[in-house]
């Protein structure tokens, strides 16, 4: 009978030094998010720039610790201050939280590695979660910053995200014979009930006189616009643009936006019903 509890109970050792070391190395309680885009586009309001930037994001939920390493490239000049802002969605500004400025090199390109902890005071993890916090660098000839990126963590069971949506000529209705075209990434968040986008677009035939999210529609049909963003959207031919949007239930409604019944619309002089339009579909 002992021998029989002694082999038992090595079964059971090792069995539970086998998940143990699963679960070290797949630890559950780590969200990751790769490259995420550091732009001038994302600045509020938007910055024209030639530079760019990503970054890589970890936050471990039992240690409370948010690891990052930022890149950027052709800055405008020396940077002056490097920061975590928040709390501020995209199209929104918050204050510093997280001030990593004495340690990055201070060069027009460069990178840099570091960590934070998430102590529930100047930085939250609801909040991080949420998408609520951003990088922000700052130089010179941009004194509240040149380049931004939000700290995204997309796969969680309440976002949903899409990237690469296409918005062409193609999809007016009548369609439009034009070499103009963009792509957007969206994501929803059914916690907050916020819809953040980043558009770009180019080759645009005249200056936009108008930029929206019209609905509710499905392909091939028109609607009218519920979301105007045109007041800081750049006035130009080729372009960047990111912001967020409430889907309140009364403009946006969070059914129809998840059955791709919302459109980006970008309207100009020439075609004042809509150049190039692109569906929102998760």
């Amino acid at each position: 009978m002992m021998k029989i509890l002694c082999k038992f109970g090595m079964v059971c050792m090792v069995t539970a030094l086998f998940w143990g070391c699963q679960d070290h190395d797949t630890p559950q309680d780590v969200v990751k998010q790769s490259a995420l885009p550091v732009c001038g586009a994302q600045e509020f309001p938007a910055k024209i720039s030639n530079a760019t930037g990503w970054a890589d994001v970890s936050y471990n939920k039992t240690t409370h610790m948010l690891s990052f390493t930022l890149n950027w490239a052709n800055l405008t000049g020396t940077p002056t201050g490097a920061h975590i802002h928040g709390i501020a969605a995209r199209g929104g500004n918050a204050g510093i939280k997280y001030d990593f400025f004495p340690l990055i090199p201070k060069t027009t390109t460069g990178t840099y590695s570091g960590a934070v902890l998430v102590d529930e005071i100047s930085i939250k993890e609801a909040d991080l979660l949420n998408g609520m916090y951003y990088f922000n660098l700052h130089t010179p000839t941009n004194p509240g910053g040149e380049i931004r990126g939000q700290i995204e963590f997309y796969n969680q069971p309440h976002i949903v995200y899409k990237k690469g949506l296409p918005l062409v000529g193609g999809q007016q209705v009548p369609p439009v014979a034009t070499a103009a075209w963009g792509t957007a990434d969206v994501m929803y968040n059914k916690s907050t009930h916020l819809l953040s986008y980043f558009i770009k677009w180019s080759d645009l035939t005249a200056t936009p006189t108008g930029s929206h999210i019209h609905g509710t529609a499905t392909p091939g049909n028109n609607a009218p616009i519920q979301h105007d963003f045109f007041t800081n959207f750049p006035k130009t031919l080729s372009g960047e643009y990111s912001n967020s949007v409430m889907v309140d239930g009364v403009k946006i409604k969070e059914m129809e936006l998840l059955n791709g019944q919302y459109y980006f619309n970008i309207h100009n002089i020439i075609y004042p019903a809509g150049e190039i339009r692109g569906q929102i579909v998760f």
